[in-house]
């Protein structure tokens, strides 16, 4: 080794690890998932048995259920769009005690014909990113 040239010794904080975790949730899951939200947010839905549940996995994730109303005057579906989904799952997750990491991003995938939610941390624990004001 040439004693002449310095090395230079790189700062490990800028090579941290990333961390990518995945969460892929049963049909059931995400039905009752979306019912204790909208029963805990004030989302209005009919007081009858979700009969079908279809997730838009080929599109944006939101989820549609369709309720076994027995009144032609009640509103027998309530879609839920993929955000608010997203928050449903959160939640019901920290219910049923999944650890989830705090600063990571979250969104909703299809995978494999199931929903799952993705987290993504790709910076260093404690670390602050902003962005500069346009």
């Amino acid at each position: 080794m040439d004693r002449t040239t310095p090395r230079t010794i790189q700062d490990p904080r800028d090579d941290m690890p990333l961390e990518r975790r995945r969460i892929i949730f049963t049909e059931a899951e995400i039905v009752s998932a979306a019912l204790a939200y909208c029963k805990s947010s004030g989302i209005a839905v009919p007081d009858a048995r979700v009969e079908a549940a279809d997730v838009a996995i080929e599109s944006d994730c939101s989820l549609t259920m369709t309720f076994a109303v027995t009144s032609p005057d009640q509103a027998d579906e309530v879609r839920i769009d993929s955000e608010t989904l997203l928050q449903a799952l959160v939640s019901y997750c920290r219910i049923v005690a999944v650890p989830l990491p705090r600063a990571a991003a979250k969104r909703l995938e299809p995978m494999d014909g199931a929903l799952s939610m993705v987290f993504h941390t790709d910076r260093a624990r404690g670390s602050v990113s902003c962005s500069a004001a346009a």
